[in-house]
């Protein structure tokens, strides 16, 4: 029970307690030694006395939710989420429901703030709307931050992160007046403190909760997430964590589950570094202690970057079988069947290429061939007002090209770099799209669409970007170079560095000078 042993030790005649081995001043004695008579009182707690039975699990549809949501259908929609919370109260294993039913108001989607209104003020006394705006500000909070950890914080984005989790939390309080037994409102205060780096609020919500639900699980996920290594913990306080339940699991077989969070961290993890291999093993892993739905769609993502799409469609159609119509999961599985089409055409592409004499000698897609040959001449005319600098004559040149041949990636990334030079960022941001779309691994154009986000201080954009481009082409230093560059304008100083030394290590010379300069 290494968590709760360094919760109780105590300061060296300064009446402080650590968490994790860091002393905090903030939080009293009196919350160590809550904390260990409530694990006594877990322990010792008879089955009998929880009044549980075993139901069979129960998928939630949150595009249902959704559209009773946006329809304004409240009542039905208060009704069925409080019949999630009602079962979960007398099933642990219904506790699934729970936070699934309420995670489809995680989205930071200006139309909810009306429609959230509207329904606290036909039901006041009810608890469901005031989660679900909870849910809805830390996503809001999410997206003023940029969903990103960042090691220098950036006052502004700070500011609007805290306003955001400040009104959360207000509802979170408001709802848990109304029922105190609400485990998903202790797992968003330990996301909350989490972001905000308070320890004390993570510590009183645990504490709160276990009081409550003494063998509920998703409060203990969330808990033992906070002792992930990029949150300043270690995968062995995670796993000293875990095996202090395991006499639990008699109570609530679920709380096995929680072995699957060290080999999903690993996997998240992997799928930052592009190594979407050891994902889908870390994945493969986490799925043999749980069968959560996210681990299924996270794999899903592994095989996909990775273009091993059957098996992708395989694990997002799993994950939808466990969260019917889940709006993200159709989104990401969309976003595969996307990617395989672009894949394919490259790959034809790449035979007609290799089974032709050059590219004149191409089959022509929309245009004749009279009309490709010509647009080969008006982009070669183009190329050579790009390459003197007169760039409003290459424009010209390029646009016939496009429209005697739309299909050529090559004619609209050029014509990107004219408007580029031009400084009509949007213009060259359009061209640069489109020769990713006719082309799918053009890794120029998304360094050029990172370039100008950057340079306009968007960085999340950016960032978005290059992450999208180092999936599609995963082996290119360059674009670890750009990646690096933005994270190191974003503050994100550790991500900026590992970037710096990868890029080195696959040959990029000039991130080995800054690399070694970084060190």
């Amino acid at each position: 029970m290494e968590s709760y042993q360094t919760m109780m030790q105590k300061g060296e005649n300064r009446g402080l307690i650590t968490i994790n081995g860091k002393y905090m001043n903030r939080i009293k004695i009196r919350s160590g030694i809550s904390v260990a008579i409530i694990i006594l009182f877990i322990i010792t707690l008879p089955i009998s006395s929880l009044g549980q039975t075993s139901r069979n699990h129960r998928s939630v549809d949150k595009s249902a939710i959704l559209l009773q949501f946006q329809k304004q259908l409240f009542e039905t929609l208060t009704s069925k989420l409080e019949e999630f919370q009602k079962a979960f109260e007398e099933d642990y294993q219904a506790e699934d429901c729970v936070f699934d039913a309420f995670e489809a108001f995680k989205k930071a989607d200006p139309a909810y703030e009306s429609l959230l209104k509207s329904w606290e003020a036909q039901f006041p006394n009810s608890y469901a709307p005031f989660i679900a705006r909870a849910e809805y500000y830390c996503a809001c909070a999410l997206k003023a931050r940029g969903n990103k950890h960042v090691i220098e914080k950036d006052d502004d984005e700070y500011r609007e992160m805290e306003k955001y989790y400040s009104l959360a939390l207000s509802n979170i309080d408001q709802a848990l007046k109304l029922n105190a037994r609400l485990d998903i409102c202790y797992v968003m205060k330990i996301k909350i403190g989490a972001a905000l780096e308070n320890k004390e609020l993570i510590t009183n919500a645990f504490v709160e909760a276990s009081k409550h639900h003494p063998y509920g699980y998703h409060v203990k996920l969330e808990y033992v997430q906070t002792m992930t290594p990029r949150k300043g913990g270690s995968y062995q306080k995670m796993e000293g964590f875990i095996k202090s339940y395991e006499t639990m699991t008699v109570n609530n077989p679920k709380i096995k589950e929680l072995n699957a969070s060290i080999p999903a961290e690993k996997g998240s993890t992997f799928i930052y570094l592009g190594k979407y291999d050891h994902a889908v093993n870390m994945y493969t892993e986490a799925l043999k202690y749980s069968n959560h739905h996210s681990y299924y769609a996270n794999r899903g993502d592994a095989y996909a970057r990775s273009h091993n799409y059957k098996l992708a469609f395989a694990d997002y159609d799993r994950a939808l079988e466990l969260s019917p119509k889940d709006p993200d999961y159709l989104q990401r599985k969309a976003k595969a069947v996307s990617l395989q089409r672009r894949t394919d055409r490259i790959a034809g592409a790449q035979r007609n290429f290799e089974q032709s004499d050059g590219y004149d000698d191409w089959p022509p897609k929309r245009s004749s061939m009279s009309e490709m040959k010509e647009s080969v001449a008006y982009s070669r005319i183009g190329l050579g007002y790009l390459r003197s600098g007169q760039y409003e004559k290459a424009i010209s040149e390029y646009t016939e090209a496009i429209r005697l041949n739309p299909d050529n990636d090559a004619t609209y990334y050029n014509r990107g770099l004219c408007y580029m030079q031009m400084n009509n960022g949007d213009a060259a941001i359009r061209d640069f799209s489109k020769s990713i779309e006719l082309s799918g691994d053009k890794i120029e154009a998304y360094l050029r669409i990172t370039t100008i986000y950057a340079n306009r201080g968007m960085y999340d954009n950016a960032l978005n970007t290059i992450n999208a481009g180092i999936s599609v082409i995963p082996d290119n230093a360059e674009a670890y170079y750009y990646r690096g560059k933005v994270f190191a304008k974003r503050g994100m100083n550790i991500e900026a560095v590992e970037d710096m030394r990868k890029a080195c290590e696959m040959g990029y010379q000039k991130a080995c000078r800054e690399y070694k300069m970084d060190r």
